[in-house]
């Protein structure tokens, strides 16, 4: 996400692509840390809940990386909105699986 709105403000220089590596690992790092302190505190729909944000996050960094590497046809296939919208899905239907899983 800090690729794809300071890219759109400053261009795709470095400084930009090491900036927006940097956001994502902190990112990716404190969503781990957040469910793997916290879930087993949890059951039925909070426990899904914390699948799903942990879903989310692997998600958008994984289709992120892809991006990333320039897969060819990754950035048409992957627009701002797409990338977004398929992390969401990913996450709402691992938690329907996993809250079925549970019950």
């Amino acid at each position: 996400m800090t690729i794809s709105v300071l890219g759109s403000q400053y261009g795709e220089s470095p400084g930009v692509g090491i900036l927006g590596l940097f956001s994502g690992v902190v990112a990716g790092l404190i969503a781990a840390v957040v469910v793997g302190v916290t879930a087993d505190r949890f059951e039925g729909w909070a426990a899904s809940a914390l699948v799903a944000y942990g879903t989310f996050g692997a998600a958008f960094l994984g289709i992120a990386g892809v991006q990333y590497v320039n897969v060819p046809g990754a950035d048409d296939l992957f627009a701002f909105r797409i990338h977004l919208l398929t992390s969401l899905l990913l996450a709402v239907v691992v938690a329907g699986v996993d809250h079925r899983g549970r019950a």
